[in-house]
């Protein structure tokens, strides 16, 4: 998959080291992971899980790079999270020195592009923590309406839908 300014690559065995030091990042996991560094184990478990659901629906998750540089921008796609909704999810994280610069609302419409490719995509569904300001107001950019508001470990966590 390709993007104006992004290549998008499966997550896999091949691409787990890069994966693993996405989410180590601090910035990465501030939000995603709740502060938690998680081992290795459980990046590899994500990329098992990234397979079954694209086996399964046709969407998991994409590591994206930057076209030119090859750099490792951050990574994108849908994860399933069945304690806050029962269809996958809509999820997305970048390194942050390269927020700032449009990355996440690319990868995000990507995402959702590639999703609409599949059955049973006509709602996306994402959840975020409220404190993380900046994908509140990507994903409301994007279109999506909250419509629920649930307890989370860092305060109140936002679900929103994006309609077709």
């Amino acid at each position: 998959m390709l993007s104006e300014r992004l290549q998008y690559e499966l997550l896999s065995t091949a691409t787990l080291d890069d994966f693993h030091a996405l989410v180590q990042d601090a910035h990465v996991r501030r939000y995603l992971m709740d502060g938690q560094a998680l081992p290795r184990s459980w990046s590899a478990d994500r990329v098992t899980d990234s397979a079954r659901l694209i086996e399964r629906r046709g969407v998991g998750l994409w590591l994206a790079r930057n076209r030119e540089t090859r750099d490792v921008i951050g990574f994108c796609g849908f994860l399933e999270i069945p304690l806050i909704h029962p269809d996958p999810q809509l999820a997305y994280a970048i390194f942050e020195r390269f927020t700032g610069n449009g990355y996440a609302t690319e990868m995000a419409r990507t995402a959702i592009a590639e999703a609409r490719r599949h059955p049973g995509f006509t709602t996306i569904v994402a959840s975020v923590d409220e404190v993380n300001l900046p994908s509140v107001r990507i994903l409301k950019k994007l279109g999506f309406t909250q419509v629920e508001t649930r307890p989370g470990n860092l305060g109140p966590v936002l679900v929103l839908l994006l309609e077709a």
